[in-house]
């Protein structure tokens, strides 16, 4: 998981290690910088529920934000009865579901339905050629993924691509246990098996390094506003 770093402050102890409901904590106690370390923690979690809805990067980029400012308002709201990130997941999710209703554009994708072995060499040995080869076999896993029908996508890219849980994706998107198993098989399926079997797919829409670091700037300036009105 390529989640991005946190600056330098909040990369030391005893910042780095904080569990996410001590962070709550100490952000409604009044330190509400340290609200970062959530953004940095979960930005890619959140980037891959969002996307599981809308393929815009726009869009995305701003129900991102308006999850974070969302979050950072209702924060008193956040018990620690459940984790922190499926709270936040169910929030990213309907920030999503209302962005869809309001824009009311059909989103279509131009895919080939090939049916060749994909095989991904080790990222460790990639010479530039080969780290080629692997941007498009990621780019393919992508496209497969964003054929699959809207409540299949979610389950799929929370469990094989975030690698989340089943009970945590039970509860962040209200379904049984049951439930969501079969609809991640029914998703595995609907994948091609060559694209499932020889890619990488853990590394497909990665939301880290500048994309992270501009979205964590853009909402900490929204906060700090928040907090001096």
């Amino acid at each position: 998981m390529n989640d991005c770093r946190p600056v330098k402050k909040l990369n030391t102890s005893p910042y780095a290690t904080l569990p996410d409901f001590v962070v709550v904590e100490k952000v409604l106690e009044g330190e509400t910088e340290l609200f970062e370390i959530l953004l940095r923690r979960y930005n890619q979690l959140l980037f891959r529920t969002i996307r599981s809805y809308i393929d815009r990067p726009s869009d995305i980029d701003d129900v991102m934000q308006d999850t974070y400012i969302k979050a950072f308002q209702k924060l008193y709201q956040f018990k620690n009865d459940a984790l922190f990130s499926t709270w936040l997941i169910r929030i990213g999710i309907n920030e999503a579901l209302q962005r869809k209703r309001k824009s009311n554009r059909n989103r279509t994708v131009d895919i080939n339905n090939e049916k060749g072995v994909i095989q991904i060499a080790d990222t460790s040995i990639m010479n530039p050629e080969r780290k080629t080869m692997h941007s498009e076999s990621v780019l393919i896993v992508e496209k497969a993924i964003d054929q699959l029908p809207e409540k299949y996508k979610v389950v799929f890219m929370l469990k094989e691509v975030q690698d989340l849980d089943i009970s945590e994706i039970s509860l962040s998107l209200g379904l049984s246990t049951s439930n969501v198993k079969v609809r991640l098989h029914r998703a595995r399926n609907m994948m091609k098996e060559s694209i499932l079997k020889f890619t990488n797919s853990k590394n497909a829409f990665e939301f880290g390094n500048s994309k992270c670091d501009l979205l964590v700037q853009q909402v900490m300036v929204k906060i700090q506003g928040l907090t001096e009105n």
